[in-house]
């Protein structure tokens, strides 16, 4: 019998069902299918662990990985002016070689994520011997972490794994942001700008110029503009860049049907 501990990429897992495929997971099937994928040929699931930054999930999650048996980790990915670039990578590979020289009888190590960064982690583990299995999105994980590891599972080959957002969950999101004051200032500094004229207004330019102006809080600039792009308060176009024409670039700009934008500007 071989023993296997599970490591979730929870940043890496949630941000790519948001963001490739506009979904959220669904988290007690998630749950079933590590389970399921990890046991498999008599194997014995020791311990399940995710990593992330829970400050800026939603309410309740950790309470809700741990009554599904699933240690949650917390990591801080920000400080009060910047966002600590791969600390959640990090701290989830010192954790995995930690385990595996506490621990020697556990001879599997499951990841769940798509991240190329976890090759280094993995060279560590072959070279002790240790078998790997990677479970993710097929065309979100890393060629080089597929081709290392024994097994790779798709994530794909489970319809019930995500669900798409609902209309109720933006606008349960959108009610949060009437009263956000980030949020508050950044449509209003949209505002501003596409009163100038401008021909469009870059995504990457606004992000920039909102926190350039407001350094002191980057990194709460930074989750609102997120949270607006979710719930369609500020829309984001592909658009042809005059400068670069084989390079399309995306564009921003607020959603004046929004109810939000219209209470936030008083129309």
């Amino acid at each position: 019998m071989s023993f296997v501990y599970a490591f979730i990429d929870w940043e890496n897992i949630e941000k790519t069902a948001k963001q490739d495929y506009g979904s959220i997971l669904n988290y007690d099937e998630f749950n079933t299918i590590i389970r399921t994928v990890s046991t498999e040929n008599n194997s014995l699931l020791v311990g399940i662990k995710a990593f992330g930054d829970f400050d800026k999930g939603i309410a309740g999650l950790m309470t809700k990985l741990v009554n599904l048996g699933i240690q949650p980790c917390h990591v801080v990915t920000k400080s009060p002016h910047e966002y600590l670039k791969g600390s959640t990578d990090i701290v989830m590979s010192l954790d995995i070689l930690k385990t595996m020289y506490t621990y020697p009888h556990i001879t599997e190590f499951m990841f769940v994520s798509g991240d190329s960064d976890l090759r280094y982690v993995i060279t560590e583990l072959r070279t002790n011997g240790k078998s790997i299995k990677i479970l993710g999105f097929k065309d979100r994980t890393s060629k080089f972490i597929i081709e290392m590891a024994n097994n790779f599972i798709s994530l794909d080959e489970f319809p019930n794994l995500l669900r798409k957002v609902t209309e109720s969950d933006k606008e349960h999101l959108a009610n949060s942001l009437m009263f956000d004051k980030e949020a508050n200032i950044l449509i209003k500094e949209l505002d501003m700008l596409e009163g100038r004229g401008k021909k469009f207004i870059g995504l990457n330019y606004f992000r920039s110029y909102i926190i350039d102006h407001n350094q002191t809080k980057a990194t709460n600039f930074s989750d609102a503009l997120t949270k607006c792009k979710d719930c369609d308060i500020i829309e984001i176009n592909t658009i042809e860049n005059p400068n670069d024409p084989d390079h399309p670039t995306r564009a921003c700009k607020l959603n004046r049907n929004n109810r939000v934008v219209q209470y936030i500007l008083g129309y």
